[in-house]
């Protein structure tokens, strides 16, 4: 027997692959679709953070698209990124008009030094922050990939590698990074210019699509101890379950933890992973259209947050008629919480801590918290008063635990950004 621990998207997918074979699928949670959930407050629909579709194999585009057959809304990315006081379109590389001049002249000029450089004289196993300095430039680097990465991923990029990025990040012709600054704008650039949505009811439509051929689903019993020699599992039900092949889907780490017999040098290694967690901040807004753009990424310190989604924008059934919904995403090391006191530097990797200043009511770090304000269009929205309107909704969630790459990488989780 096959043995599924996870009924998110990976736990789900396996599941659906295996046919006939026997298998049981156990679930901490009293529904399947880990992260890649939705849940309903007050008349609004909110995803557990921003799940957007988007295919790098047509096997796993046809797989989703039938499973969601006509449900599914395709939509032009209307993406931007903030900084110095302005928007500008994503990806950053190609859309630098509008900034100050002389952050565009430093992005021009980094970006033409790096076509002098030879392509032999850079290191195959270079760092992601030297990846991106070869390949963008100085300014480039400075203005918004190095802080918005070293903010997403809360560690300095001089640690991270650089295997993984190349199909992630845009690296362009000269004659777009001059277009871009010119305001030229003749193509449509970056990973997801387009990407599909549920047209109702939220992302949670995805992994319930798969329940139907899916059998042997237990929920409500989370994952103990492991005998690995055994070949035995014990849950939090008191169920004991024998399998020949165990398929996990939680954190290594988290299953290190539990197997009772692994050899120290595994459980050593295992404890040096690290992650960044996410801080989901969904509000619920009593006006329409706080803003006409899908997403916004916010490169600069002051902000404490890397991105702000409007999902309404992805389908208005996702909330009340004449009222918007945002998501806002605050990441950290998870040993660098304290209480919700607290969060790590944004964008200097170096352990250091701050303030966590948001430019709503401070929420808990309970599991989830109801607050009332009313917020202004972004970025303004840090000026929040409360106007005689009728009060809006925070809800806080956490995304507990580290954020996964589901089984197939094409769903689009958070990734480095260029």
């Amino acid at each position: 027997m096959i043995l599924i621990i996870g009924a998110g998207l990976a736990g789900l997918s396996t599941a659906y692959h295996l046919g006939d074979r026997p298998y049981r699928v156990i679930e901490k949670e009293k529904e399947a679709g880990g992260l890649c959930r939705s849940y309903q407050k007050d008349g609004f629909t909110f995803d557990i953070t921003g799940h957007l579709l988007h295919f790098r194999q047509a096997a796993i585009q046809a797989l989703v698209e039938g499973l969601l057959d006509g449900r599914l809304e395709k939509h032009v990315r209307r993406s931007f990124i903030y900084s110095h006081r302005t928007y500008t379109e994503y990806p950053f590389q190609v859309n630098t008009y509008g900034l100050p001049p002389e952050v565009v002249r430093e992005c021009l000029i980094g970006f033409i030094a790096t076509l002098a450089k030879p392509a032999a004289a850079r290191p195959a196993d270079r760092s992601f922050k030297d990846w991106i300095l070869d390949n963008m430039g100085e300014g480039i680097a400075k203005h918004f990939m190095v802080p918005f990465n070293e903010k997403l991923w809360q560690v300095s990029l001089d640690e991270l590698t650089s295997d993984w990025v190349s199909w992630l990040v845009l690296k362009p012709d000269l004659k777009d990074v001059i277009n871009g600054a010119l305001g030229i704008k003749d193509k449509a650039f970056g990973y997801n210019p387009t990407f599909l949505y549920p047209a109702q009811g939220g992302i949670s439509v995805l992994p319930r699509a798969f329940l139907p051929g899916v059998r042997a689903i237990a929920y409500g019993s989370e994952l103990i101890e492991v005998e690995t020699k055994r070949r035995r599992a014990t849950f939090s039900d008191g169920r004991v379950e024998e399998y020949e092949t165990l398929v996990s889907t939680i954190p290594v780490p988290e299953l290190v933890r539990r197997c009772t017999d692994l050899p120290k040098a595994t459980r050593e290694a295992a404890g040096g992973l690290r992650c960044a967690s996410v801080y989901n901040v969904n509000l619920g807004i009593a006006r329409a259209k706080v803003s006409d753009k899908h997403w916004i990424y916010f490169p600069e310190p002051e902000f404490p947050f890397y991105r702000v989604g409007f999902p309404m924008n992805f389908s208005p059934s996702l909330g009340p008629p004449g009222c918007s919904s945002l998501y806002v995403e605050v990441s950290h090391q998870p040993r660098s919480w304290r209480g919700g006191a607290s969060i790590r530097s944004a964008g200097t990797g170096a352990g250091s801590t701050r303030p966590w200043r948001t430019p709503w009511p401070k929420a808990s770090s309970s599991r989830s918290n109801c607050v009332h304000h009313d917020a202004h269009n972004l970025p303004d929205h840090h000026q929040a008063g409360t106007g005689g309107r009728p009060a809006d909704h925070a809800v806080h969630r956490r995304a507990s635990g580290p954020v996964p790459v589901p089984a197939c990488p094409d769903f689009g989780r958070a990734g480095a950004v260029g």
